[in-house]
């Protein structure tokens, strides 16, 4: 039985396993930074809900709207 390995071979085949491996690291962190992206999104929204929630329940005081007038006389800009 012949015990030594083509080099050849044996760089080929190693060659192959690592861009296999590769590809698949990337594509798992192309996922993952996609349900990262996802999650954010989902968050806000819910916050966002959440807030509006709470403003409709009164527990949380509505953003007073500023009358540009107040603004101006207020400021120390002159």
């Amino acid at each position: 039985m012949n015990s030594e390995v083509d080099i050849n071979v044996l760089v080929g085949l190693y060659n192959q396993k690592i861009a296999a491996l590769t590809n698949q690291n990337i594509l798992l962190e192309a996922k993952l930074q996609s349900l990262t992206k996802d999650f954010e999104v989902e968050k806000e929204q819910l916050l966002a809900q959440l807030l509006d929630a709470r403003r409709e329940q009164g527990s949380l005081p509505k953003q007073k709207s500023s009358k540009k007038t107040d603004d101006y006389q207020n400021s120390e800009v002159e």
